[in-house]
Formats: structure tokens, sequence, C-alpha cells
């Protein structure tokens, strides 16, 4: 039986997963060496952060329109070149205002055009059935790479300098996701004479919706019509606010490690204990939204991660209790990120997903970015990361709220208004 090519590219997206976010994460591994060299503050890296999740929020937008256009072989690609030239600047530059145009814009572009946006709709436009599951599939890309590089980034730059460790990753990250892009890639199952896997060749016009998995062509709506749904506003929320809690950790969780009495040289395991116990659980939890419902399994997950902050507030008090937390943190806090893109690619369709992702990915950017200032800012403050573990469970508590008001029928009740 001939492999669906769906599932190469699948493992070709899982690639680029593995190696697109360091683009932003690097900066994590760096976090301890370059407040030693050239010395800036928690708030300062904070604030690069910051202006890298602005600046990528509109690149993503961009990135999605390139998806439908152009397709994501050509946008992989090029977000390849980007990201080896832009970590080459990261090793060479001198000022803070260097630091924050090379991180904060160039490898924003790079990141928006390898990561989270690109990789999602691609799968989409290759699935109908088993959405949720090919997208965890990729997911774990991302989860092994921030596992498997931050303590191979903070080895090498105990030992040769965090400079040199950004020209390696340049020309490694750069050249791997261009090859991967040029010989795995393919647009669309209709480029190479294939339908999406699992669409419904009967479907009409005159069908109804048998359920929350709105599939095929029938339930396409253009982007204006679902900007125009109070779902897609809902969607956007619960996406936005998720980046607050999830950037502010994933940002500073090797410095707050280090503080807790972990030597910088050893600090990358801190991102690896948080990150694998969610490759099992990416897949998981693609699966269970194929199988119960992409919106309960959403909603689940992100109860549990707030439920979770609030212990970690109560919990965290030496190093220890932290890689505890962590630990657990790491089984939640990923997971609801293989349903994101197939529950919207469910609810307004699969030919316009870059699009739409893209614009939810600028919420995500402004409104999130805004995690890794306020974690630094606090901690400078406060002296300690406690007060955040507040914040991010109320958050959490907001994503749930939106979630629940979303209604995964819309499209159908849309086109049926349309047609009265």
């Amino acid at each position: 039986m001939k492999v669906f090519y769906g599932w190469f590219v699948v493992g070709g997206l899982c690639g680029v997963a593995f190696f697109g976010p360091m683009g932003r994460y690097i900066l994590t591994s760096l976090f301890p060496f370059i407040m030693e060299d050239p010395g800036w503050s928690r708030q300062t890296i904070g604030l690069a952060f910051t202006i890298h999740f602005w600046a990528y929020a509109f690149f993503a937008v961009l990135a999605g329109r390139l998806i439908d256009r152009i397709g994501g072989r050509r946008t992989i690609a090029a977000g390849g070149a980007l990201m080896l030239v832009g970590l080459a600047g990261l090793a060479l530059m001198r000022n803070v205002w260097q630091f924050y145009l090379v991180f904060g814009v160039l490898l924003a572009a790079a990141v928006s055009m390898t990561h989270f946006v690109p990789n999602t709709a691609i799968v989409r436009k290759w699935f109908v059935k088993k959405a949720g599951m090919a997208t965890g599939v990729v997911g774990v890309g991302t989860v092994v790479g921030l596992a498997a590089l931050p303590p191979v980034i903070s080895r090498i730059s105990a030992a040769m300098g965090w400079r040199i460790a950004c020209l390696i990753c340049a020309v490694f990250i750069g050249t791997m996701i261009i090859l991967i892009a040029v010989l795995v890639i393919k647009n669309t199952p209709e480029a190479v004479g294939l339908k999406p896997y699992g669409e419904d060749d009967t479907a009409s016009p005159s069908s109804k919706p048998s359920n929350s998995a709105l599939s095929g062509r029938l339930y396409e709506l253009s982007p204006g019509r679902s900007l125009r749904t109070s779902t897609f506003w809902y969607f956007f929320i619960a996406y936005s606010v998720t980046g607050i809690p999830l950037q502010g950790i994933l940002s500073h969780v090797i410095i707050w490690g280090v503080e807790t009495g972990v030597p910088p040289e050893h600090s990358g395991w801190i991102m690896a204990i948080l990150a694998l116990p969610s490759i099992p659980l990416r897949i998981m939890a693609g699966w269970l939204g194929d199988r119960f419902g992409k919106k309960r399994v959403l909603i689940l997950f992100n109860l549990c991660t707030a439920l979770l902050w609030l212990w970690g507030w109560f919990f965290i008090r030496d190093g220890t209790s932290f890689f505890i937390f962590a630990l657990f943190l790491g089984f939640v806090y990923s997971a609801p990120f293989s349903l994101y893109t197939p529950f919207l690619g469910d609810i307004f369709g699969r030919l316009s997903v870059g699009t739409l992702m893209g614009i939810i990915t600028l919420g995500h950017g402004i409104i999130g970015g805004t995690g890794p200032f306020l974690w630094g800012w606090i901690a400078d403050v406060t002296g300690s990361y406690d007060i955040n573990c507040l914040i991010s469970a109320g958050c959490y508590l907001v994503i749930v709220l939106s979630l629940w008001m979303i209604d995964p029928l819309i499209a159908g009740k849309v086109r049926g208004r349309r047609a009265e």
C-alpha cells in the first residue's frame, strides 16, 4: 500500500519545527551568558524578547499570506536563509540597539516563516481527517528541539563563548531548514495530483454538518466573513492571551533555574526537563481532539495548566521544587498547540487557514509578547518570579472562558443564513 505523501510532508515539517524555534529560544540558552557579557539586565533581555514577539506578530500575518499565495516550500526556504543571516548577526552584535534590531526584527521574521504558522497551516492543507494527530507529530519536532538543542548550546557557550555558539547554529540550523524545504515540502496535495487525506468526495452543497469537525470545501469561509464572526474573536483572545504565560516561562525558565542554583553550563537541561514530558502529550492531545472533539480537549488541557500555575505559586521555594514544577508543567502546557490550527481549519475551512492563523498569531505576538518583558520587570522589582505564577493562572482561566464561547458550527450557520 502506497504511503500518502502528506506523511512525508509531516516528517519534513517535524524537522523544520525542530530547528525553526531556535531563532527565538536560542536567547533563552544564552540568557545567563549575556547577563555576564555584555552584562545586560533581565529587563533589557526581556525587552528584546518582547520586541521579537511584536515584530513576529506582524511577520506571521505576512507568512500566513505567503503560505496561501506562494506556498510553504518557498516560504520556509526563505525563512531558513533569514535564520542563517540573523543568527550570524547575533554573534556580531555589540550594542543594545543592534541586539534589538537583529534578534527583535530579523530573527522574528525568520521564525515567523519556519515555526508555528507555516508548519501547522501546511499540515491542515494536507489533512482533513487526522489533522490533529498530524499536527501533534509536527509539534513533537518543536518539543524535541527545545529539549535537545539548549543543552548543546549552553555547553558550547560555556566552552567556546556564546558568540561562537551563535555562528555554529547559524550555519547548521539555516542550512538544514533550507534543505528540508527544497527536498521534502510540497505546498498542497493538489499540487502533486492528490487530495487531502480524508476529504469526503461525496460532499454536496445540500449536506448538513454532522459534527464539529467541519471538513472539505463545503464549509469554507473567506477570511473577511470569518472575521465578522464572534467565534473568530473568541479564538483570537484565547490564542493571544496564551502567549503571556507561555512566552514568559519559555524566555525566563533557564535564568529562573540558574537563580535557584543550577550552574550555567548545565542550565540548558532546564529547558529539556520542561520540554520532554510534552512529547507524548502533543501526539495524544491531537489524537484526543480528533476522537473526542478539539474544543473539549483544548478546554481540559488549558484548565489543567491554570490549576498547575496556581499550585506553583504555593509550591516553588527552591531548586528541587522548581524542577518538579517544570516537569509537571511540561505535561500540559504545550499540548493545546496540537489542536489550535486544526480546530481553526475545522471551523472556517482549510484553504484560508494560513491567513487566519497569521491574523490570530498577530494577537499572540502583540498581547502575548508582553510576557517576557513583564516577567523580567516583575522579577527585577520583586526579586522573584512568584507573582508571575498567579498572573499565568489568571491568563489560563481567561483562555478557558474564551474557548468555551466558541461555536464550532459557525461556518455552516453563516452559509445557512446566506442561503436564506
